[in-house]
């Protein structure tokens, strides 16, 4: 028969096709022998029935159902297997999966028994591969036929029948890992699974909190934990929600760099979910019903918010709205305000639920942090995941992440804490990635737990390590990965990932090692552009190299993008970490010059962004042409105008006092002209998010330095404001009415102060 069925417990069949693909769902009664799995052997003497002999049994009683009637016994092998069942003295007993003594009504049967020590014994396990047995049920053969040494069977045989029983629901439940053939060249590489071990309450958790969300109970959650603990691994299962629900799933990464432009993770997002609901709508009426609904929700001021969401046009037409001014409105607050109702229109309108999952928000911008909160009071149909993480030291108090994660103490957000995994985790995990049975990979995971703290993504990175260096091999003879325990006790392994990482990566190949590194100075992701424009600066092939560093899973290509980012946040801090400290803000300002020549026309934003935020990082002092300091000044000037324009002041006031560190000692005099725009902008921009404190230093200097009265017009006004955000209403008055006097104006007609205000 093609399929073969065997009971092996309650409920629970295995399958076994000639070819994997024909696994069927167990329902098929086509060619199927009823196995009942039970075995009895006469005894020959009264100390029998040891679990060792009836282990033995079990396998000889497989090795015939495997055979499918096939004579797989010659008579001299029978002959051996006589032998060893009276040498091992086997008693009249049953075998069952569940350890079962008691037998069956019924006439006893006796079965035959093979010796692996027996010459033919290889030739028996050929004959069965022959007949499409699979590697792994012929591994499980032997090492159930080893049981007949007893106490001198080797380290892989089996011991209990929970560990046959286990072996076999494995094969059962998860056969592309745990019943496929395999070959040296088929396994070259570990293969990591996508299944969460160890997770099972966080998992709970999960599911727990979207169905209080739809109840309104909570509005998400806050997913915290260590480095490579597996936070964003959680997010498959929020997709799984999604999916589940008939709902919309997105997600946003935050780089530790912001070598984006700014609100770009949101926009991101937001872009998205435009493009997915312009896909779903179903009709011209439900077009127009959408397209209305949006005018009426956001009206004239769309046109802002598409600055961001530019596929917002798909939903509703704007081109009538861009001539229309928004003077003496608050940006930042109007794009808050309308990105959350966008987001309640679109629900409101199609009612599915969107899942939006923001990962790494301990580096999201302060402008991004802002419009987090806002969004969080869009509670309908709407889950959120915000994934952080814990312990990192660069991260201060006072960071406007942290004050973030005070303020939305508000809102129903569950917070789940993610740990690393148990000693039980660690082996589940170990097992899984290699497709090696769980009891077989025990004293591997003791090791590689002691070492990682069962932390993932170390467990994950010292498994490739191990493989590197060929102490995990691929074992011919059993058809699987195996090790040398012995080696892999003995050796020194680095206490912490980074470390670890560092140390294979100086094993690479060195055009490998100078791609990682230039792609740790560009960011998180880098896209083909950037890759492109630095190929022809650094005269070599960095897609080539992008490639293979692809293949050895230090990147990984972006789904449905031109780019390629890190497959972890510390696999780019190790590749950073490998460029000497006194050479790191060279490579900045060189990439950041060389991406700079290809955009100085504006058109492409990204790149701009990317090249200005490469030459900040690099700073004024690493320049050799001082020539350039003004014209990097000039560039910092306009990256921070397109931030207001995108209504992130914060963003803006790291650019325009990045752009001031540009300008020369003597600035004041050799570039005035850009001294007084990018003094006056900071002013404006430190007012608008209440730095006051830094908005009256800018003004004052204006104050001071400016040569001509109306150079000072806009510092004088920032000051009053900054006098009125303090509530020192009466000090703004006065402040304004000594102005004017300075002017020349005469303010006497004024009157009273009760009058001014």
């Amino acid at each position: 028969a093609e399929n073969v069925q065997v009971q092996v417990a309650p409920k629970r069949h295995a399958w076994l096709p000639q070819n994997i693909k024909d696994y069927g769902d167990g329902t098929d009664d086509r060619c199927r022998h009823n196995i009942h799995g039970v075995l009895y052997l006469p005894s020959t003497d009264s100390t029998a029935g040891c679990n060792s002999s009836r282990l033995f049994a079990l396998g000889v009683v497989f090795l015939e159902l495997f055979s499918y009637g096939t004579e797989i016994l010659s008579g001299d092998v029978l002959k051996s297997i006589q032998k060893s069942a009276a040498s091992s003295s086997m008693a009249m007993m049953c075998i069952n999966i569940d350890d079962s003594d008691v037998p069956p009504s019924g006439r006893p049967r006796k079965r035959s028994a093979v010796d692996k020590n027996d010459s033919n014994y290889a030739d028996q396990m050929h004959r069965l591969k022959s007949l499409g047995v699979h590697d792994p049920i012929c591994v499980l053969l032997r090492n159930l036929l080893d049981c007949v040494n007893g106490d001198f069977c080797g380290n892989e045989a089996y011991k209990t029948f929970a560990d046959v029983k286990l072996d076999l629901e494995m094969m059962i439940d998860v056969p592309l890992r745990f019943l496929r053939n395999c070959d040296a060249g088929q396994s070259c590489q570990i293969e990591r699974g996508d299944i969460l071990f160890g997770r099972e309450e966080c998992i709970k958790q999960l599911n727990d909190a979207y169905k209080r969300s739809c109840s309104g109970e909570f509005n998400g959650v806050l997913i915290r934990g260590e480095a490579g603990v597996g936070k964003s691994k959680l997010s498959t299962i929020i997709e799984q929600i999604a999916r589940d629900s008939n709902g919309y799933f997105l997600r946003g990464k935050f780089d530790q760099n912001h070598e984006i432009k700014p609100l770009s993770v949101i926009g991101h997002v937001f872009n998205n979910i435009c493009n997915m609901i312009a896909v779903d709508i179903f009709s011209f009426e439900d077009e127009i019903k959408l397209a209305k609904s949006l005018e009426s929700a956001l009206g004239s001021r769309a046109w802002v918010l598409a600055q961001i969401v530019p596929s917002l046009s798909k939903l509703m037409p704007l081109q009538q709205l861009s001539c229309v001014s928004l003077q003496s409105v608050d940006l930042a607050e109007s794009v808050r305000y309308l990105l959350s109702t966008l987001l309640s229109t679109i629900t409101k309108h199609f009612g599915k639920p969107i899942f939006i999952v923001f990962d790494d928000v301990q580096w999201a911008d302060a402008a991004s942090l802002q419009m987090f909160t806002s969004l969080l009071y869009t509670k309908k149909n709407v889950f959120f995941a915000f994934c952080c993480r814990d312990g990192d030291t660069s991260i201060q108090a006072e960071d406007p992440f942290q004050v973030w994660l005070q303020s939305i103490s508000v809102f129903s957000l569950q917070q789940i804490h993610v740990t690393n995994l148990d000693y039980e985790g660690v082996n589940n995990l170990i097992s899984h990635d290699l497709c090696v049975s769980p009891r077989l990979t025990r004293p591997l995971s003791k090791i590689i737990f002691n070492k990682s703290l069962g932390n993932p993504f170390f467990v994950w990175r010292l498994l490739e390590s191990l493989k590197k260096n060929e102490m995990i091999y691929f074992s011919r003879r059993e058809s699987r990965f195996a090790w040398d325990i012995d080696k892999i006790s003995d050796l020194e392994i680095s206490d912490d990932v980074l470390s670890l990482l560092i140390m294979e990566m100086k094993k690479l190949p060195s055009d490998i090692q100078m791609g990682l590194k230039v792609f740790s100075c560009i960011g998180a992701s880098v896209n083909e552009a950037v890759i492109e424009i630095l190929s022809s600066h650094l005269a070599i092939n960095l897609g080539s190299i992008l490639d293979d560093a692809t293949r050895k899973c230090y990147m990984d290509k972006v789904a449905g993008t031109k780019k390629y980012r890190f497959v972890h946040d510390r696999v780019q801090q190790a590749a950073y970490e490998m460029i000497p400290e006194e050479d790191r803000r060279l490579y900045h300002m060189n990439f950041g010059l060389s991406i700079c020549s290809h955009v100085l026309n504006g058109e492409n934003d990204d790149l701009f962004f990317t090249s200005v935020n490469q030459m900040n990082q690099g700073g004024p002092e690493i320049l050799a042409d001082p020539s350039q300091k003004p014209v990097i000044a000039r560039l910092n000037l306009n990256a921070g105008a397109k931030c207001i324009e995108l209504s992130d002041y914060a963003s803006a006031i790291r650019y325009f006092t990045n752009g001031v560190a540009f300008l020369g000692p003597n600035h004041w005099n050799d570039q005035y002209d850009l001294s007084i725009e990018l003094y006056d902008s900071a002013a404006d921009a430190a007012c608008n998010l209440s730095d006051l404190v830094l908005a009256e230093d800018f003004a004052k200097t204006i104050i001071h330095r400016a040569k001509w009265t109306e150079h000072k017009l806009n510092a004088f006004y920032v000051m009053s404001k900054t006098l009125r955000k303090k509530s020192l209403l009466r000090e703004s008055i006065h402040y304004v009415l000594s102005v004017l006097n300075e002017l020349g104006e005469d303010t006497t007609p004024i009157g009273e102060e009760t009058q001014l205000i």
